[in-house]
């Protein structure tokens, strides 16, 4: 499998485009462009807003929105939104963590609070230490 290429590595070859753009080395933005398209590619570990979407239940505006507000890590790509498979599959498994705890209701509501919170702070944990181990 390929590595998925990291958001601040989009970022930088942005930037270098807009540095390239504004010195009028057009042939080198444009070329930065292609490479920046081909890295947020989904085999690398991107998808589109619409794909991000199915694979959530959701809609692309409400991606757009989750985006926004840093529950999922996305880039824009010329006219087009990227977003990071690895964060759609982080919302994912928090959801499936919260309907597993819904699911056993013979909790009182603050032992439950507690367990959900115990259960999801385990489980980040657990994902930061692997994200640690593959870079």
């Amino acid at each position: 499998m390929k590595a998925a290429v990291r958001a601040s590595t989009l970022d930088e070859l942005r930037e270098l485009e807009r540095e390239m753009e504004s010195q009028g080395r057009a042939s080198k933005a444009e070329a930065l462009r292609e490479a920046v398209v081909a890295l947020a590619r989904p085999a690398r570990g991107w998808l589109t807003t619409g794909q991000a979407a199915e694979r959530l239940g959701t809609t692309i505006p409400t991606v757009k929105e989750w985006i926004r507000r840093g529950a999922l890590t996305g880039r824009q790509v010329g006219s087009r939104w990227w977003v990071s498979a690895e964060s759609v599959d982080d919302v994912l498994g928090f959801g499936r963590s919260l309907a597993e705890l819904e699911e056993d209701s013979s909790t009182s509501d603050a032992e439950g609070i507690y367990e959900i919170t115990k259960k999801i702070r385990r489980q980040m944990g657990a994902e930061k230490r692997a994200g640690g181990a593959q870079q």
